[in-house]
């Protein structure tokens, strides 16, 4: 008996140990098979993660680039007010933390205009979205280039760009687009997406155009070379039959699991590659000790043949390690609750409570309804129970709420468990916390509408309420007014740009305060708000509601100790519904506007017909005389002679520019050269007059004509930004004209400039001997002291004084005067 029961323990041990054994490798099959699995799961929840926020991103700039491009569309003379636009591309870039630069180019890739000072009138290099049209309709996104922004190519190593272009049409249409707008993305910003993910998880992510060509990535660790294999691969075969999804493949013997994910609206491929073996690490290193575990039973099983105790002593351990795996499901990340079919809870883990602040006795027994928070009605629970209770799995985000009354936002999945004769006995609830997340979403969303800082509608919502108000029924009108604070600029200067947002907040609070509930009020920008009324649009009550702002807004405020009173300027503007466009209204009211400020600020102006006259006049003259530029045909020169006094017998010429439209009308001096002035042409003008007038001075000298000396008028913003005399200098040297036969006439605006290349080119045409003339000598400030100073050889007296000889005694006086103040000064006349 003794033998055989010696006998049957070794048989029965064998046959244990045989049986532990096949149960370890099905264990091993079926954990490899679920963890990979999870793997699998993982990598698609984490692109699809991933691509949301990247798209999000994208769609913020690309709600800038639509915002700007509408604006061109209703607006395109911006692209001749560069140092306006420039502002406002620059309040565009800095509401987009990802973006360095928002520009505008034309097809060949020249800068016309940027919220990057310096950059208008540049060459782009390397910006390939503008020739490969074949990426997408919408947005084109460039290959990634050095540098931080389009002009500013050189960079330390390792700072790139990402350009994204949005083609534009002019005002007629066109297949063709007019022009590009291009937005400078920081990629650092989306790879800043990556790395929790990437210093947690062996994964790596990369961003790609369509056409393959990466765009932004952390670096491969299993080679460039597999990655673009496998970017082929998707590109060629599996991205035509669907958008997302994942494959198994091998690179370097490592076995990936390579996920990705196309976004429809925009031309982007969001790829993970999983390193399979690294996310099995941990998984085998657990399998590796119940391997061990199982050895040590199997071992303990053969002892135990011999020695019993030794078999109850393993056991014990065995039961640790298995109190151990209970410990470790109850700790997971996400609350478990488990409930029989009738809902009560039946257990709960740690997860749980710290979730939502209850404890583990006081939901035991109870249903989930004490997380109720009454957001969702009774159809939503219905709905639920209908899925659960047919055996299939319910996904869903359920709002509740914490023990202490909080909301909590949670992504909840609940699977039925269903026994061997397919009876329901329990549900399981995982519940993932997404309030955080769904709150930023919100908060965006919030502020792509409102400005940050006040909180006020911004541009876009304003456009919006007036888009919608413009286009309701009936024949109403719209009021707009359009503020903008007086020498706000002196407070950021003074108090820096903190207590300048602190006093926009007083600012805003004021408003608030003086206008009534039915008027939207909006900021658009800096220190620019507006108001939108729909109601009693009356000239009188609109023109009460502008005094009534404009008192308000005067009012002293004491900021750090400082005292400051601050004006405004208020412009109206009153539309048509069905007839008037919201850029329309938005452009008239800024027109009044700045009426009111060149009236003297600290007053309101209504909108009238000749703002949009001069404007338009304006820009057709600054259009006509670039084309006059190209074709020089249009621009002419006439030469009044200068007769001396004495001998009443021509000495020298003054030079007078003329210029004729293609229509045949003539342009007055006075009306064409401040626009050159402003426009910046100026310093181009000048530079082809001074080839027209030597060159034909020299042929007068060929001919044998007898012109002592040409005068020339030189404008103040030609002296402030150009190397004007270095230009002079060159071209009579040119000539082989001597100094002496070249007179500069300069203005006393001149004078009063404290530009140093002002001082530079008058010192350096003094130093060559070309005379200095001061015309219309008497009509500006007439400063002895800069006079005095300059040492000019002329003075030369303004029309309006010498048509008064004969007529008018004063006129009579005041020559004498300056003759008088000629000769104490050694300089003639010319009058």
């Amino acid at each position: 008996m003794i033998w055989s029961r010696l006998y049957f323990i070794p048989v029965i041990g064998t046959l244990l140990a045989v049986g532990l054994v096949l149960m370890y490798l099905l264990f091993y099959w079926l954990g490899e098979t679920r963890e990979r699995q999870a793997i699998l799961d993982q990598s698609e929840m984490l692109v699809h993660s991933v691509e949301s926020g990247v798209v999000r991103s994208v769609q913020d700039v690309y709600g800038r680039m639509s915002s700007i491009r509408s604006q061109l569309q209703y607006q395109p003379e911006l692209l001749l007010q560069p140092q306006q636009f420039q502002g406002y591309l620059q309040t565009q870039t800095e509401m987009t933390p990802q973006l360095r630069e928002l520009a505008v180019l034309s097809n060949e890739g020249l800068v016309l205009a940027s919220s990057v000072p310096g950059a208008i009138g540049q060459q782009t290099q390397g910006l390939s979205c503008l020739r490969e049209a074949n990426l997408a309709a919408v947005l084109r996104f460039s290959r990634v280039l050095q540098g931080r922004t389009l002009t500013q190519l050189l960079a330390p190593q390792g700072t790139f760009q990402l350009p994204i272009c949005m083609p534009f049409h002019g005002p007629g249409g066109g297949r063709a687009p007019a022009g590009w707008i291009v937005a400078v993305l920081n990629p650092n910003a989306i790879r800043e997406q990556f790395r929790p993910l990437v210093e947690r998880l062996p994964v790596a992510l990369t961003l790609f155009r369509y056409d393959g060509v990466p765009l932004v990535g952390e670096p491969s660790t299993w080679g460039q070379r597999h990655q673009q294999g496998m970017v082929d691969e998707l590109l060629r075969s599996r991205l035509r039959e669907r958008e997302w999804g994942s494959f198994v493949a091998r690179a370097d013997e490592r076995e990936l699991q390579f996920s990705y994910r196309a976004t429809s609206m925009f031309p982007i491929l969001l790829t993970i590659e999983y390193d399979i073996a690294a996310g099995l690490a941990d998984w085998h290193r657990q399998i590796g000790q119940i391997g061990m575990v199982l050895g040590a039973v199997l071992l303990l099983i053969l002892i135990v043949s011999a020695v019993f105790w030794t078999m109850a002593r393993r056991q014990n351990r065995m039961a640790d390690k298995l109190n151990l795996l209970g410990t470790a499901i109850s700790t997971t990340a996400n609350a478990v609750i488990i409930t029989d079919t009738h809902g009560r809870v039946e257990w709960v883990n740690r997860a749980f409570t710290e979730l939502t602040g209850y404890k583990s006795d006081e939901v035991v027994g109870h249903t989930p309804a004490l997380l109720n928070s009454g957001v969702h009605g009774k159809p939503f629970f219905a709905d639920l129970w209908q899925t659960i209770l047919k055996g299939r799995v319910w996904r869903g985000e359920v709002v509740n709420r914490t023990r202490s009354g909080e909301r909590l936002i949670v992504d909840q999945t609940i699977t039925p468990i269903v026994d061997e004769q397919g009876t329901i006995s329990h549900f399981i609830a995982v519940h993932e916390d997404v309030t955080a997340r769904r709150e930023a979403e919100q908060r965006a969303l919030f502020l792509a509408f409102h400005d940050q800082l006040t909180g006020l509608p911004n541009r876009r919502r304003l456009t919006e309420q007036l888009a919608g108000a413009l286009n309701g029924d009936g024949y109403g009108r719209v009021g707009l007014l359009y503020i903008d604070l007086d020498n706000f600029k002196s407070v950021n200067d003074t108090l820096g740009h903190a207590e300048g947002d602190t006093l926009l907040v007083i600012t805003v609070k004021r408003l608030s305060n003086t206008v009534s509930s039915d008027i939207c009020l909006a900021r658009l920008g800096g220190d620019e708000f507006a108001m939108l009324i729909t109601q009693d649009v009356e000239e009188q009550n609109l023109e009460k509601l502008a005094r009534r702002v404009i008192s308000v807004l005067s009012q002293p405020v004491e900021l750090n100790g400082t005292r400051f009173q601050l004006t405004a300027s208020v412009g109206i503007a009153i539309g048509r519904c069905g007839d008037t466009e919201p850029a329309t209204l938005l452009r008239q009211a800024d027109l009044a506007m700045y009426k009111a400020k060149h009236d003297g600020r600290d007053q309101y102006r209504f909108f009238d017909q000749q703002m949009d006259y001069l404007m338009q006049r304006r820009v057709d003259l600054e259009q006509g005389l670039r084309a006059a530029l190209t074709n020089s045909a249009a621009l002419s020169m006439r030469y009044q002679p200068i007769f001396d006094s004495h001998t009443l017998r021509p000495v020298g010429v003054e030079v007078l520019m003329r210029w004729q439209t293609p229509e045949g009308d003539w342009v007055s001096p006075s009306e064409f050269i401040p626009v050159a002035e402003e426009s910046g042409m100026i310093v181009e003008l000048g530079a082809w007059q001074i080839e027209e007038v030597l060159n034909q001075l020299k042929a007068w000298d060929e001919q044998g004509l007898d012109v002592r000396y040409l005068s020339l008028n030189v404008s103040a913003v030609q002296m402030a930004r150009d190397d004007i005399a270095s230009r002079l200098l060159q071209a009579l040297g040119r000539y082989h004209l001597g100094t002496d036969r070249l007179v500069v006439e300069i203005t006393e605006t001149t004078l009063m400039s404290h530009s140093a290349l002002v001082r530079s080119n008058l010192a350096a045409l003094e130093a060559a001997g070309i005379r200095i003339s001061i015309d219309d000598f008497g009509t500006g400030y007439s400063s002895l002291g800069y006079l005095k100073e300059l040492r000019a050889d002329y003075l030369k007296i303004d029309r309006s004084f010498v048509l008064g000889i004969g007529r008018n005694r004063n006129d009579e006086e005041i020559i004498s005067a300056m003759l008088a103040l000629a000769r104490s000064l050694q300089m003639g006349i010319v009058a």
